[in-house]
């Protein structure tokens, strides 16, 4: 029973050790130099056909944007 408890804590010690943000040692005069060459063009996220959207009906890779559909608030007494 003590090894257990000896190893439910070992367990919980290396999990907050793990879980610990990474410790970041470069210079402020290496991210200035890296800030100011600035990013490349960043390329457009590639939409895939998957294999879930070939089982359903009707669902094409190209699928309209949200933005021109809007938000309509509507009283349950007036449903259709």
């Amino acid at each position: 029973m003590v090894l257990y408890v000896i190893g439910g804590v070992a367990a919980l010690g290396l999990g907050v050790w793990l879980g610990l943000p990474g410790r970041y040692d470069r210079d402020i005069d290496e991210i200035d130099r890296v800030m100011g060459e600035g990013g490349g063009r960043r390329k457009k996220a590639r939409r895939h056909f998957t294999p879930m959207a070939w089982m359903k009906r009707n669902v094409s890779v190209n699928t309209p944007s949200r933005a021109g559909r809007r938000f309509e608030i509507r009283d349950p007494e007036d449903r259709d």
